[in-house]
């Protein structure tokens, strides 16, 4: 699953980096901590000020990790099977130019959220791999690339979405691609395992199961 860039976001001007409760302590609470905080993060993006990136979809690509879904996306994930995760609530604002020049933004009505989930810090599963099998070499600034990785017994079939270090894709079931193109949600693309989608080369290994 791929999120697309028209509609894109960045954090506002005026958003408070060095809060208690913004996104950057909620970053560093999970890595250290190893699990989600009691309290209820400060999450905040601005849509882009750009007609080619300024739709208002169901997910909207820009800082929120992991993603920023809306209500229907929400509803949606909760009939499916989940890794440990949480939903934030994020302010969503849109900007607008008054007489052309004047720019103001509004918040939108409609609630979006930030859809958590961690599988670096929180659910570790390198345990899933067989590396007996997958053969790792040394890439830039010295992180393990593999073109093929090969999962064992552990594999957790239960999950409708996942990601693994080695990789830069989120990988989801057929059976969540299937609700997600019958609701029309909005904002999003699938492709298979190991197809290429950036001009830029990026991980996105071949991947085959025991």
């Amino acid at each position: 699953m791929r999120v697309s860039d028209e509609s894109a976001a960045e954090y506002p001007n005026n958003y408070n980096f060095k809060g208690k409760k913004s996104s950057v302590a909620l970053k560093e609470f999970i890595s250290k901590n190893k699990a989600f905080p009691d309290y209820i993060p400060d999450l905040s993006q601005e849509i882009y000020d750009d007609p080619e990136f300024n739709k208002i979809n169901d997910f909207i690509f820009g800082p929120i990790e992991q993603f920023c879904v809306s209500q229907k996306v929400k509803d949606i994930l909760l009939r499916f099977n989940l890794p440990d995760h949480r939903f934030y609530p994020v302010k969503v604002f849109l900007p607008k130019r008054l007489l052309g020049f004047i720019k103001i933004r509004r918040k939108l009505n409609k609630p979006y959220y930030a859809f958590n989930f961690d599988f670096k810090n929180i659910a570790n599963n390198e345990h899933w791999i067989d590396f007996s099998k997958t053969k790792f070499e040394k890439h830039a600034y010295s992180i393990d690339k593999t073109d093929h990785i090969f999962f064992n017994e552990n594999f957790d079939f239960n999950l409708d979405i996942f990601e693994i270090k080695y990789s830069w894709m989120t990988y989801i079931s057929e059976a969540l691609r299937d609700e997600f193109l019958k609701e029309e949600v909005t904002g999003i693309s699938f492709s298979d395992i190991a197809e290429l989608q950036w001009k830029v080369p990026r991980p996105n290994p071949k991947i085959s199961w025991k």
